[in-house]
């Protein structure tokens, strides 16, 4: 019988992390939840009783993720700051955190890397309007440092840039944008589904997407979307 692979899933206890674990498990796969202290921090019900590794980590140290990715086949990067008007936090999370998982990921081995970013970062910043350019100048900011050295360090990785995020129920009809020209909403359940689909689909490796609910599209940006 042939082993699940393993999916090392950073950021597995925040509101879009739940969702990834749960459609990992969905699928078959081995999952690996790194967070900063198990003990201490609570985790999700059923975590434990579905099979969930548990694993300590520190976003700081590159040798303990290395440590926590040891026989693990892919990651998945869900992290993102609390305090999105925090310069220092948007940059020990957003930024170093992901670069140094993917550091941590290229000394492992890790087959591929996928890494929730943000519409609004990079080639995508006036998808946005300029008022939320400038409220979050300091988080997309942080978020476009970490996409710029993921593309660059080698690693085999796909890049998701959320519209924004809504508890509304939207119809099963992901979009996808790729040059930064569209915008809209999605819900965490959908965006858990493509960072799970960037796993198994070649067509998605070594690209950046923006991903938003077709219904939320602005009439007329139709002709901006992409097929995979």
């Amino acid at each position: 019988m042939t082993k699940a692979p393993t999916v090392a899933v950073a950021g597995a206890t925040g509101r879009t992390g739940r969702f990834i674990v749960q459609e990992l498990l969905k699928r078959g796969y081995a999952v690996r939840a790194l967070m900063r202290s198990p003990s201490a921090q609570s985790h999700p019900d059923g975590f434990v009783s579905q099979g969930v590794e548990l694993i300590p980590t520190d976003l700081s140290s590159v040798p303990a993720l290395e440590k926590a990715l040891q026989g693990a086949q892919y990651l998945i990067s869900a992290i993102g700051s609390k305090k999105p008007f925090s310069t220092a936090e948007n940059e020990l999370i957003d930024n170093r955190g992901n670069q140094n998982l993917a550091r941590a990921a290229l000394l492992q081995g890790i087959a591929h890397m996928v890494v929730i970013s943000s519409i609004g970062v990079g080639d995508s910043r006036k998808a946005i309007a300029l008022i939320y350019r400038l409220l979050m100048h300091s988080v997309l900011r942080a978020k476009e440092k970490s996409e710029e050295y993921i593309k660059s360090c080698g690693i085999s990785y796909t890049i998701i840039r959320p519209g924004g995020y809504t508890e509304k129920n939207l119809p099963d009809d992901i979009a996808f944008g790729e040059g930064g020209k569209i915008t809209g909403r999605i819900t965490r359940a959908q965006i858990a589904r493509v960072c799970v689909d960037a796993l198994e689909n070649s067509k998605m490796k070594n690209r950046t997407f923006e991903v938003v609910n077709r219904a939320t599209l602005k009439p007329g940006y139709e002709r901006f979307l992409i097929t995979l």
